[in-house]
């Protein structure tokens, strides 16, 4: 029986992880609010964990039942810990006291509102499953669980998913150094897929801060994956995984629309370019980088087109105006004709001062910010 497979992300980016898991050969794609769901097997979820550039993680659905109260939900951990199986998972394997795990929770439009009470009643209902099926329970450890369980309790009803990602899969692992208000991986992943960029030409970050869009754009034209830095996975310690099939998945080949991409980043930091130069290093990408210390309006990007991407200070971070936004049309349109470009813009009327019409925009959250993904095709 296939798993009930949950890929959260940010919100606006529903549709975006969406083709990604289509793009993999998900079935069962379904959108929600923050988080898209999927079907398939223990490799698939090991597949999403390694690939996926717009997800923040994976999750795995152990049981869902009504909870209108304590009771009821630690009866349904109880059950889900003494069953056999449940969507095809050996619960009794995977709950095995010699396992650690921990619980964070949340509730909403429920009966439940206390967070740690539901906790509480949820932790209770497995460690006493555990006492009637091993005659022992398992530990907490709420720094480094081999489970790490979240329940979500919404209309009354308690969804308990396993998280198989552990850190959060923005640690993509070349972010040494960060500038001030650095832009989310995962959301410098979904500017480069939403422009629909084919790989080809040069890309340029006039305002680079510390260099995520030069590098999720260069990793997704090379076809690397963007779990290739990281050195541990949440999965590794469940009873499902097998390392050797892990490793084989890892060997696939990605599609690389861009093998020759150069990246050219620019600002006037001394800071932010260092921090650039380190993380493009880690990253495996220095030597397909050109840096420069000019003011944005100032530098030149190459002659021949490809993919501009920028990131202007707004919101907390400046008090933009109306003419700054203005100006940055301008020099879309003076130095960047015949470029496709993507900025991630502040709140959707600051976007429209820019002056120019874009192809799609596209609301999402940066962090606690509203922003938009402005694409435009400067042909």
């Amino acid at each position: 029986m296939a798993l009930r497979l949950v890929a959260t992300c940010a919100l606006g980016l529903e549709d975006l992880l969406s083709e990604e898991l289509s793009q993999l050969g998900m079935e069962g794609i379904e959108a929600q609010r923050g988080a898209v769901i999927f079907r398939g097997s223990w490799q698939a979820c090991w597949k999403a964990n390694w690939r996926l550039r717009t997800a923040n993680r994976v999750l795995v659905e152990l049981a869902r039942f009504a909870a209108p109260d304590g009771d009821a939900l630690a009866r349904g951990a109880h059950q889900l810990i003494t069953q056999k199986a449940h969507h095809g998972i050996d619960t009794g394997r995977l709950f095995h006291p010699s396992r650690t795990f921990s619980i964070s929770a949340t509730t909403s439009q429920s009966r439940i509102t206390d967070l740690r009470w539901a906790a509480l009643k949820l932790k209770d209902g497995i460690v006493d499953g555990q006492r009637e099926r091993y005659r022992q329970r398992s530990s907490i450890d709420r720094h480094s669980p081999d489970l790490s369980l979240r329940l979500r309790v919404h209309r009354d009803e308690a969804i308990i998913t396993l998280d198989t990602s552990g850190e959060p899969l923005d640690r993509r692992g070349y972010r040494v150094e960060s500038s001030s208000a650095p832009v989310r991986e995962q959301l410098a992943a979904a500017c480069v897929l939403a422009s629909g960029w084919d790989g080809q030409g040069p890309v340029v970050d006039p305002m680079c801060g510390s260099g995520t869009l030069l590098a999720e754009a260069a990793w997704y034209a090379l076809g690397w994956a963007p779990g290739r830095l990281r050195q541990a996975w949440a999965f590794e310690r469940l009873p499902s995984f097998d390392p050797d099939a892990f490793e084989r998945l890892k060997r696939g080949l990605l599609p690389a629309p861009g093998p020759e991409v150069r990246l050219f980043g620019n600002d006037t930091s001394s800071a932010a370019l260092r921090a650039t130069r380190r993380n493009l290093a880690q990253a495996n990408l220095s030597n397909r980088l050109e840096l420069g210390k000019l003011d944005a309006y100032e530098y030149r990007p190459p002659k021949t087109p490809g993919l501009v991407l920028i990131n202007p200070a707004y919101g907390e971070r400046l008090d933009t105006t109306r003419d700054q936004w203005r100006r940055l049309g301008d020099l879309l349109k003076q130095q960047y004709g015949g470029w496709r470009a993507v900025v991630l813009a502040g709140d959707e009327g600051r976007g429209k001062h820019i002056g120019l019409k874009p192809r799609l925009r596209l609301p999402v959250m940066n962090g606690p910010l509203q922003a938009r993904i402005l694409v435009f095709d400067l042909y």
